[in-house]
């Protein structure tokens, strides 16, 4: 006899969170993540809908996309299985697939997010606070696999974008290794989408003059776009891409000679490490423009960019950082260190914030925990 058990049964009511334990949740998301995409090779490690049967009724299901904060009935506790004798794959296509179960798993992960802060501050114990943060970042990312394409989640994915109605892009965005959190890079993130619209909608602010040679970089560079971008809006700029990882340097430079098929030396994709530089070719000359979007995920990594930025920029270069603003999670105010080691310009010399601004969350771009974005405009103070 095989059991299969729901999300409706398994995910506890969030009406009691405060009084879950960490192992308690852990338990519940690792049920979720097993559920949706089990790791046992299977043919089904996607859920495809499927119309002709299912196990609820047929009404539409909230999303729970618009309203997070459900309340749970004690009642809704109790295990529900379903049983049968031998589970066939259609079985499991038709468990996986029903929307109504769907709904509720997204309801519950996304009510659980905007509910963490309580949770995490009600325990007095360190270690536990930490493992609670880690928790809530883990719900962040089974969220946007929820998100992604329901039928590709483990695919690659080709995104095309347009932006101020001239400038296309078209760029690969491969899945992300669930072993292997430095692969961030294969996809595109919702800071370097943001952060090209407003290049592309006003260049000359950016300094993309195409009045004069430009030496411009980017770092962590990811799927490329803001050096895709940059090469499509400068006359014969002088463009190089970098990043870390193997994969993301492979897909990276895959996405140059998709939008760039005739040339194979408009962008050079070269591997940079911040924690131990190499400043020599093509690093070894100063850029005029340096680029980032969402590349600040640990403490350090502020203090090792400015490190680089120290040595790799012009004396009258400009370096623009986007990055989001989440508010749970372990990287949680990872804005606070950009602007602990690059001061305000009124109060400092050398490298130093000379515009900042908050850019609010744009619907349908970026994910759950992202509440904002901020753009730094950082120079040398003069």
């Amino acid at each position: 006899m095989s059991h299969i058990i729901l999300p409706t049964a398994f995910l506890p009511p969030l009406a009691r969170l405060r009084t879950f334990s960490g192992a308690h949740v852990s338990a519940s998301l690792r049920s979720l993540r097993d559920f949706y995409w089990p790791s046992v090779p299977s043919r089904l490690t996607v859920p495809v809908r499927k119309a002709s049967t299912r196990i609820h009724d047929q009404s539409v299901p909230d999303s729970g996309y618009a309203s997070a904060e459900e309340e749970d009935d004690d009642d809704d506790e109790g295990e529900r299985e379903e049983e049968s004798d031998g589970l066939t794959d259609e079985d499991e296509d038709i468990l996986r697939a029903d929307p109504l179960e769907r709904a509720f798993a997204i309801k519950w992960i996304t009510g659980f997010i905007s509910r963490s802060n309580v949770w995490i501050e009600d325990t007095l114990d360190e270690a536990e606070a930490e493992t609670r943060r880690d928790l809530v970042e883990e719900a962040a990312q089974i969220v946007s696999a929820f998100a992604g394409d329901d039928d590709e989640t483990e695919c690659a994915v080709t995104r095309s974008f347009e932006f101020n109605g001239s400038v296309k892009v078209e760029l690969n965005d491969a899945p992300l290794s669930s072993e292997d959190h430095t692969s961030v890079g294969l996809q595109s993130w919702a800071s370097s989408i943001l952060l090209a619209e407003k290049m592309c909608a006003s260049p000359g602010t950016f300094g993309l003059d195409k009045s004069r040679p430009l030496r411009v970089l980017e770092l962590g560079a990811g799927t490329g776009l803001l050096s895709i971008v940059v090469a499509k809006l400068v006359e014969a700029p002088t463009i190089v891409a970098t990043d870390y990882h193997p994969d993301v340097l492979a897909n990276l430079s895959a996405n140059v000679q998709t939008n760039f098929p005739c040339s194979s030396s408009v962008i050079d994709v070269r591997r940079f490490d911040w924690e131990s530089p190499d400043f020599g070719h093509p690093m070894d000359t100063p850029f005029d423009i340096i680029l980032a979007a969402d590349v600040i995920y640990h403490a350090k990594h502020a203090e090792w960019i400015k490190g680089c930025i120290g040595r790799l920029m012009a004396s009258d270069g400009t370096f623009w950082l986007m990055i989001p603003l989440r508010s749970t999670g372990r990287h949680e105010g990872m804005d606070h260190t950009v602007e602990a080691v690059f001061p305000e310009s009124e109060t400092a010399s050398g490298l130093v914030v000379l515009e900042k601004k908050t850019i609010g969350r744009q619907g349908g771009v970026g994910r759950a925990d992202e509440g904002g974005y901020k753009l730094f405009k950082i120079g040398w103070a003069i």
